[in-house]
């Protein structure tokens, strides 16, 4: 809360009476304005009387005394009001000396307003199905980390919008780099750092196209992401999985339905969409499964490839799916990577396992190292730039020296 101080003082020349004018002055925070009492005394009395903090009967310096330092009373109870109607403080001195005089203040407009009213506008986009919820949590991230930045960093509530500037931008990043805890440790890595950047600029970005805004200091950001290795399931690893035989229902429907996304490249939130409506058979031997990615709206066609025929086989009348009309049990993707975690250690695979390197295992393992074309594995994975495809093909080594084979054949 910001420090609110009331005081008063004389300005301006004697009048005719030999009196001078009485002036307040708000001080609040770093900010501060003055105002007029609309009353007169003489600088002698005002000093002998302490700036009427000590009046006497003399010409009614006890009413005068009570009329001035009744602004105080009338200027605290004001600002005590506008904090209890606000979760946000962004009142400057001069903005109470206008709720003090009844004068309407003109709306600012925060940051953490903006990024609120993204997520509400998000969220119905969720609620349609045109946008994932893991990218509403993604997205209501942020303003715990703004308003966490601002706490502890900048010792403020809120902040106006007109106030953010490169400087902001910066410090937030070092916040985040440095100072921010994740998991008992201090300070995040580049990559979140960057993806967090981004995706505020991205939320902000709304508001320049509706026009509520007309810049955006994030969009001068331009920190990069750094390579990291992808991870992805070899066959071998592959094959150790799918042969290994659990009893419990809990590891037997996690490692089903890790191959289904293997087999797929179904993202976490894309599978567990799936029903029946879904599954289309085209002819007596081809089945294909058929829906949009959620993540960039694009169709994607998968063909349905004998392991996968034989999961979709399993459940055809497991009781968790029919009650659901789904194609595989319905999982939580935080469920998914703790069960997937002990498979690993099960199977001896010595690899961060989670669901999405069922994603990376497809286009690598399944389909590049098979020499399917990129162009096809784009389109599968509902890429919708093949750039974002060819990240897989700096990885997949064994599909090179196949290549480099067939071309050394033909040279012979």
């Amino acid at each position: 809360m910001k420090k609110l101080k009331v005081s008063f003082f004389q300005k301006g020349d004697k009048n005719r009476d030999g009196l001078i004018a009485i002036y307040g002055r708000i001080k609040l925070g770093n900010s501060q304005c003055s105002f007029s009492t609309g009353r007169y005394l003489s600088p002698e009395r005002w000093i002998k009387t302490d700036y009427l903090r000590k009046p006497s009967r003399i010409e009614n310096e006890n009413s005068l005394s009570t009329y001035i330092y009744s602004f105080s009373t009338n200027i605290e109870r004001k600002y005590n009001e506008f904090l209890k109607e606000n979760s946000v403080q962004t009142l400057t001195a001069s903005d109470l000396k206008k709720l003090c005089f009844n004068i309407k203040i003109e709306s600012k407009i925060t940051l953490l307003y903006l990024l609120r009213e993204h997520n509400n506008y998000f969220s119905q986009r969720v609620d349609k199905g045109e946008r994932s919820v893991g990218s509403l949590e993604k997205y209501s991230r942020m303003v715990d980390v703004v308003s966490d930045f601002l706490e502890k960093i900048q010792n403020k509530k809120n902040i106006n919008y007109e106030e953010v500037d490169r400087k902001f931008v910066y410090s937030l990043d070092n916040y985040l780099r440095y100072i921010r805890e994740h998991n008992g440790k201090k300070g995040l890595g580049n990559n979140t750092a960057v993806k967090y950047i981004r995706n505020i600029n991205s939320m902000l970005n709304y508001f320049i196209k509706t026009g509520e805004i007309n810049h955006n200091p994030f969009n001068m950001y331009n920190e990069k992401l750094t390579d990291v290795d992808t991870i992805f399931l070899t066959m071998d690893e592959l094959k150790k999985i799918e042969e290994k035989k659990f009893e419990n229902r809990r590891l037997d429907v996690a490692k089903d339905i890790f191959l289904f996304s293997c087999y797929t490249s179904y993202a976490p939130c894309d599978a567990m969409k799936l029903t029946t409506d879904n599954l289309i058979k085209e002819n007596e031997n081809d089945w294909w499964i058929k829906t949009k990615r959620q993540k960039t709206n694009t169709n994607s066609d998968v063909f349905v490839l004998p392991q996968l025929k034989r999961i979709l086989e399993k459940y055809k009348d497991d009781f968790e799916c029919v009650k659901l009309n789904r194609l595989i049990p319905d999982r939580s993707n935080s469920n998914m990577n703790l069960y997937l975690k002990e498979i690993a250690d099960i199977c001896g695979i010595n690899k961060n396992l989670t669901w999405y390197v069922a994603r990376h295992t497809f286009a690598t393992t399944i389909t590049l190292a098979n020499n399917v074309p990129l162009e096809i594995i784009s389109n599968v994975m509902g890429h919708k730039r093949i750039t974002q495809t060819q990240h897989y093909a700096k990885i997949q080594n064994e599909s090179v020296k196949h290549q480099m084979k067939i071309l050394s054949n033909k040279f012979e």
